[in-house]
């Protein structure tokens, strides 16, 4: 009985869990739409370009971004249309694209940061204290640095 009462927590805990971002992700990704123009997706991009110390390939942003390789061509198509991300050869490998981060993508950075953090705030701080959020995000990064090689996409 214990073990089995265990999973269905486990699986409660994990279903919820998800429940809850996906409904926070919503929230977000319509807030960013509204105000900026952006999917949540672009966003995610434009930050893990910010803080690479160099041009991405195109393979590796997908690993970040936890997509497809078609579905990251699709953020860094419109990115790059309205000039927030550039494109580049990669100088090693001339069959390999590199994606930068433009001024601009940065600037819209700034833009975007205070409506995530607004969001955030609405949805998940005002139900949280500082304790239990340092509880979920010790379990998040447990689960997380666990399952860091795990191949999702293939």
């Amino acid at each position: 009985m214990g073990q089995q009462y265990e999973e269905s927590v486990v699986r409660m805990a994990a279903t919820h869990m998800l429940h809850a971002v996906f409904q926070m992700k919503a929230t977000i990704e319509s807030r960013v739409q509204e105000q900026a123009g952006l999917l949540l997706a672009d966003n995610e991009a434009l930050l893990n370009l910010s803080h690479a110390d160099k041009a991405l390939r195109m393979t590796d942003l997908a690993k970040c971004l936890i997509l497809s390789k078609g579905g990251t061509t699709k953020v860094v198509d419109r990115l790059e249309a309205i000039g927030l991300v550039q494109r580049l050869q990669d100088p090693s490998d001339r069959r390999a694209l590199l994606v930068e981060i433009t001024p601009e993508g940065r600037e819209m950075l700034t833009v975007i940061r205070p409506i995530v953090d607004e969001a955030i705030r609405d949805y998940w701080g005002q139900h949280l204290n500082d304790d239990e959020a340092s509880v979920v995000l010790g379990v998040a990064d447990r689960i997380i640095n666990a399952n860091a090689n795990a191949d999702h996409l293939d």
